[in-house]
């Protein structure tokens, strides 16, 4: 389902999926000749995939979508709490542009817009422009807020 270069964030998916009702492991395997390295797949059902694209339909809806009515104190925190996630994951795979700023290349639009607007639930000045390859999102310093 899916390969990372570290065990911890195999894990954590591993995890999340777990918790989420779903059976998933972890295999590590060892590759390359001159130069060894490592790579953890995470394996799961067969259904997984489907499950997911369900979760993340339900995610952009919460956070992207306009009510239809007027959301709960429960919905609102929800919704925080998503856009927390959402972050948080982006800084874990992110790193610092040029300009010092923690910066991450999207190549999918509705991604970008999913972060631009978690950003914005939580007060986090982030400026996106298109370059080759997809959005480039920005997180600016916090005195740069314009």
């Amino acid at each position: 389902m899916a390969e990372f270069n570290r065990g911890a964030a195999a894990e954590r998916l591993a995890e999340l999926l777990n918790a989420a009702g779903r059976t998933a492991s972890v295999h590590r395997f060892t590759a390359g000749n001159r130069h060894r390295y490592e790579i953890f797949r995470v394996f799961a059902e067969p259904e997984t995939p489907a499950f997911l694209d369900r979760a993340w339909a339900q995610g952009y809806a919460d956070l992207c979508g306009v009510p239809a009515e007027p959301r709960s104190t429960r919905q609102v925190r929800h919704s925080r709490q998503l856009a927390e996630a959402a972050w948080r994951g982006v800084l874990m795979v992110s790193g610092p542009a040029r300009s010092g700023s923690p910066g991450l290349r999207v190549a999918d639009l509705d991604t970008a817009a999913v972060l631009i607007r978690a950003g914005r639930m939580m007060a986090l000045p982030v400026r996106m422009s298109t370059r080759p390859g997809g959005q480039l999102l920005l997180v600016m310093p916090a005195t740069s807020a314009a």
